[in-house]
Order: C-alpha cells, then sequence, then structure tokens
C-alpha cells in the first residue's frame, strides 16, 4: 500500500500510529473517498492495524472530508443513519452483555455471602 508523502509522514510521526494496536474497544470509521484533506488509506491502515474485533470501516464514494455537515443533504442523511446503525447495534449486543456482567458480579456476591 502507497501513501502520499504528508498523509504517510503526518501518520507515522504521530503517537497514534504507536498505540492503535492496542485499541480494543469497538470502533467505526466513516471517511470519504474523496477527502483531500485526509488520505483515506491512513484510515483503512488505522483500521487494519487495531486489535479491535469489533470494527467496522466505512469508505463513501464521491464523498469528501466533511462527511456530517458539508455535503449534500441525501449524503449526509446516509452517513448519520450508518451511525445511528452501529450504534444501535452496540446498544443492543451491550446490554447483554451488561446483563451477563451484572450476574456474574451477582453471582460472587452471593457467593462469598454463603
Amino acid at each position: 500500500m502507497q501513501f502520499p508523502y504528508n498523509s504517510y509522514r503526518m501518520f507515522s510521526n504521530s503517537l497514534l500510529v504507536f498505540l492503535f494496536h492496542q485499541v480494543s474497544l469497538p470502533f467505526l470509521i466513516v471517511h470519504g473517498e474523496d477527502d483531500k484533506v485526509t488520505d483515506p488509506s491512513v484510515s483503512k491502515l488505522l483500521y487494519e492495524s487495531a486489535s479491535s474485533s469489533d470494527k467496522a470501516f466505512k469508505l463513501y464514494p464521491g464523498m469528501w472530508h466533511a462527511l456530517t455537515y458539508g455535503e449534500l443533504p441525501e449524503n449526509t442523511d446516509t452517513v448519520f443513519s450508518d451511525i445511528v446503525e452501529w450504534l444501535d447495534d452496540k446498544v443492543a449486543s451491550g446490554n447483554g452483555r451488561l446483563e451477563r456482567e451484572q450476574k456474574h458480579e451477582n453471582d460472587n456476591l452471593l457467593k462469598a455471602d454463603s
């Protein structure tokens, strides 16, 4: 994978490049394919470098840098819809995990009391 020099230099000089592999929390990256400010390949590399098993990368063809306010309304709606859908999915799956964690904690408290 080749990067434009300036984008690669900014990315490689960032502390983020050295730490992103440690990210294990769920995350979503959204990026416009025609972004002239930040090269989409850098976002893709961040996505690929992270150790999280719950991650998503959305690349929007024909869209630029300001996905949530600088695009046509229908494009902005698409981006917000994707973000809300991703968040809804996390909330739904998180509720199940939270219930399991609370049950485990309660079971441990009951064992300690016996």
